[in-house]
């Protein structure tokens, strides 16, 4: 069985949000909700603890995917890219467009909840083929 073998039939047993790997990042997302009560009695401000959090969070997400099975891996990066034109995600400056540090600070420690509508064995697939 070769490489994309495998990871189409890691996929398709366990889908992408119930993997091992999925499961444990999403607790350590969730964990960072513990840090901003932290920062604010170090004395930092609203904007500096959204870029601590969103770091933390960015940072994650790259050990994360590193982690992932090579093609998946490559996959995620792609579609990632494709969303917010960054392969980590949207970037600290694009998220300050559209929130607050109020809501950069929260949104660090959710995990998305629609993951397997983003990322599906199908487009998986259609990725692949396209190389």
């Amino acid at each position: 069985m070769d490489e994309f073998e495998k990871e189409i039939a890691q996929i398709a047993e366990l889908g992408i949000k119930n993997n091992p790997l999925r499961l444990t990042y999403e607790r350590e997302v969730r964990a960072l909700s513990s840090l901003p009560e932290q920062l604010r009695a170090e004395g930092c401000s609203e904007e500096q603890i959204a870029r601590v959090m969103h770091n933390r969070r960015r940072e994650l997400g790259r050990q994360f995917k590193e982690a992932a099975p090579s093609l998946f891996r490559e996959y995620i990066y792609a579609a990632t890219a494709a969303k917010y034109g960054d392969p980590l995600g949207p970037t600290f400056e694009i998220l300050k467009e559209k929130k607050t540090y109020a809501q950069i600070i929260e949104s660090a420690s959710r995990p998305i909840d629609d993951l397997d509508n983003r990322l599906t064995l199908d487009g998986f697939l259609k990725w692949y083929k396209s190389l």
